[in-house]
């Protein structure tokens, strides 16, 4: 390793600890650190590079936070003007879109103003297009998302994408159009490309997996598609990033010399011109796909490694690769909050290894081979350590996947777009071709993921377990005899075997509630049972809470089965992703208030007859009764946890008609030292009388963040503080687990709390 290469390492172990704080450091730290690093810059240039790479993170982070909405503009009227940005995404309800706001005209005298925000606009008569000037009327939130365990941090997401800001569009007559698409915009081409690739595909089965290919956009994969590409570990194919865009510039690269090479005055120049043209059509493919952060870090990368072979200089690939690696971090020093960064430059690392220097003498195909076992073993402790699965047909699945994408589908994509550059007509049924591919393609990956056990589960593998195992990979690529290979193995025990979380013993259970936004799910453990409490709402045919928060959590812990699906009655924010986990999981037994709605599941009617008792827990519907004098929210299944170590009331959305009635009837059962607020605390619950019989420590409110109806309602707080009672809710906490272990009482955890990193909400 050279001095340069162990600088760019110094500076990057700098710049790791980032994604790490709790809270940023105040400026004059930032200052004082700079200072400290000029000065040891002679004696330790080591030290220096440290904290040069600290200093640059910790100052963009910085930045890039004093560019929210300030807090005193949170849920208030705003009017501002701007631009379109990126591809609106329609569906049936609304349509989304980044906005890049130039001006705030009302209220006057703003100061401080997000640059980029995400906004709704719930009015279908309005076409929004990508690259129009639009004067607004909008209501903004702060950066805000679901936190949950082993969920996936959409703050986090926000941060790294720069959005400061996301709300909705107001129903206004100061709604405006100021000015058309620009055609000099580069998502003005990207949206007539997807309007054009609409058209030619007419809905053929394999339109958005050609979408994603062509412009990075996502959204028209269905679920199902996303499931077979995650048990094939072949989702990266679905996000244009380095293999793509080196796919590209390699084709162009190899036409374009093999072109000049046959004009005797271009000849000398060949490799060069081949350069130039290559590198042009990686950054219009690029282009295509918005300019994401993934194709901008392999952008980079592309130029770097063209630009030594430009200028003819000949350096060491380790030497190229943290040329490159150094490029990226100072253009977007927190690229490594990014798992793209982590995989592509680890897979680099692992291929340059596995193959320079051994298998020069091997042919095309064995080095092809050779590198894909190495890369899928390599990145294994990595994709565990993000994802908690791994794919066990990974390696064959992209043996076949990465060269077919590479020298049959993105090529033909490639000419159809030039086809249709000349001939639209011609080009829908070239189109349609590289859709035939496609369809060759998803039958082997189909086949491959109906494979029982073809994906392993895994706990959360801890920071520590994906260290060692990650040097164990190291190590394994050493030369033989470097390092014996029996201690090498012991670096990958603690990936292989972690540590898991103390099995409930007799008596104890663990509630979860899970952070769904304005709905419910939440999840009863106990010795040897998993019981589900409703599933949250379903946005659209590609979109519920089921499968983004319930069907992940699961998975992480492991869930083989659910013994209990209890859906307390037929709303969408309860119900909405019924049917994304019955199709998921095999479910022992369905309870609910609407078997109507679950025909086809032998449904049982969770009347308040009902109890059953396992591993010294108690579970016991207390409503609705079996004459079953109520519907709709009044119908919601109640259920009652108990044991020796403490007890928990979920009460779905009952309302005070309910209440009085289970004070009634059940007013002896009603008592509870936790309990899920009735109807996420609407003043149509929770009345003071059905409080003081319940009398809980704790209250729970499952509620979205500035959720439009205002739960939970202020006068419902007053109520449950009047009893002494302790608050939390989703929105404040993320998720909320409570542990009834060891005869103390509940043991109240908050998910948003224990995970917080300075790009986090805070309340």
């Amino acid at each position: 390793m050279n001095k340069f290469q162990q600088m760019t390492l110094f500076f990057c172990i700098g710049i790791l600890p980032v994604q790490l704080l709790i809270a940023l450091p105040p400026i004059y730290i930032l200052i004082l650190a700079f200072f400290v690093a000029l000065g040891v810059y002679k004696w330790a240039k080591w030290l220096s590079f440290l904290l040069f790479g600290f200093v640059m993170a910790t100052g963009y982070a910085a930045w890039i936070n004093n560019n929210g909405l300030p807090r005193d503009l949170e849920s208030k009227e705003v009017l501002i003007s701007g631009q379109v940005i990126g591809l609106p995404i329609q569906t049936d309800r609304s349509t989304g879109f980044l906005f890049k706001v130039d001006k705030v005209l009302s209220p006057a005298n703003i100061v401080a103003f997000p640059t980029k925000i995400r906004l709704n606009w719930y009015n279908l008569d309005k076409q929004v297009r990508s690259a129009e000037r639009w004067q607004l009327l909008v209501k903004l939130k702060r950066p805000h998302g679901l936190i949950n365990p082993h969920g996936f941090d959409f703050e986090k997401w926000l941060f790294q994408q720069q959005i400061g800001a996301t709300g909705y569009v107001r129903k206004s007559t100061n709604n405006q159009r100021m000015g058309e698409a620009s055609r000099w915009a580069i998502s003005y081409w990207r949206e007539s490309l997807k309007k054009y690739l609409e058209e030619a595909l007419n809905e053929q089965q394999q339109a958005g997996i050609i979408n994603a290919l062509v412009l990075g956009d996502r959204q028209s994969i269905t679920p199902g598609e996303w499931r077979v590409f995650r048990q094939t570990g072949t989702s990266h194919l679905m996000a244009i990033s380095g293999l793509h865009i080196g796919l590209v510039s390699a084709l162009f690269f190899g036409v374009v010399r093999w072109f000049v090479l046959r004009l005797p005055t271009l000849r000398g120049s060949a490799t060069r011109c081949a350069i130039i043209v290559s590198i042009a059509a990686a950054t219009g493919y690029a282009a295509l796909a918005g300019f994401s952060i993934p194709t901008q870090r392999a952008l980079i990368m592309l130029v770097v490694i063209m630009g030594g072979v430009f200028w003819q200089r000949h350096y060491n690939p380790f030497h190229v690769i943290s040329m490159a690696l150094l490029a990226v971090l100072i253009y977007d020093p927190l690229a490594p909050m990014s798992v793209g960064f982590w995989l592509s430059f680890c897979a680099v690392f692992i291929i340059l290894h596995a193959v320079v220097g051994r298998m020069e003498k091997v042919g095309f195909i064995k080095q092809l081979l050779y590198a894909q076992w190495w890369v899928s073993i390599g990145l294994m402790p990595l994709v565990l350590y993000f994802f908690h699965e791994v794919s066990l047909v990974a390696p064959l699945a992209n043996i076949v996947a990465i060269p077919f994408v590479s020298f049959a589908i993105v090529p033909m994509l490639i000419i159809a777009l030039l086809i249709a550059l000349i001939a639209p007509s011609a080009g829908a049924y070239a189109l349609k071709f590289s859709a035939l591919l496609i369809d060759v393609l998803w039958q082997f990956l189909e086949a491959l993921a109906s494979v029982d056990y073809s994906t392993l589960m895994m706990p959360e593998v801890s920071i520590f377990a994906c260290i060692t195992a990650m040097v164990g990979v190291v190590f394994l690529l050493m030369p033989k005899g470097f390092i014996p290979k029996p201690l090498v193995c012991v670096l990958f025990l603690p990936v292989l075997f972690p540590i898991h979380e103390k099995s409930l013993a007799y008596g104890e259970f663990k509630l979860v509630l899970l952070d769904v936004g304005q709905g419910l799910s939440a999840v009863v453990h106990s010795a040897d049972n998993t019981l589900v409490f409703d599933t949250g709402a379903k946005y659209s045919e590609k979109s519920d809470l089921a499968s983004r928060v319930l069907v992940p959590y699961l998975n992480s812990v492991r869930t083989k089965q659910i013994k209990q699906l209890i859906i307390s009655h037929g709303d969408n924010d309860h119900a909405g992703g019924a049917q994304t986990v019955l199709n998921t999981f095999d479910v022992n037994r369905l309870y609910t208030s609407v078997p109507e709605l679950f025909k086809g599941y032998n449904p049982l009617h969770c009347e308040n007859t009902i109890s059953w008792h396992l591993n010294g827990v108690l579970f016991e519907f207390i409503n609705p009764s079996a004459d079953n004098l109520f519907e709709g929210n009044n119908a919601s299944c109640v259920l009652k946890v108990s044991s020796v170590n403490g007890s928990v009331l979920l009460t779905g959305d009952i309302e005070k008609s309910a209440e009085y009635s289970l004070l009634q009837y059940k007013g002896h059962q009603l008592k509870a030292d936790v309990m899920i607020a009735p109807h996420h605390g609407s003043t149509t619950s929770s009345s003071e009388k059905f409080i003081k019989a319940v009398d809980p420590d704790v209250v729970l409110f499952p509620v979205g963040y500035k959720n439009r109806f205002g739960f939970p309602k202020q006068e419902v707080i007053e109520r449950y503080e009047k009893q002494g009672s302790r608050r939390l809710d989703t929105a404040r906490h993320g998720a909320i687990i409570v542990r009834f272990y060891n005869h103390q009482g509940p043991r109240i955890e908050s998910v948003r709390e224990q995970t917080a990193k300075f790009w986090n909400w805070r309340h």
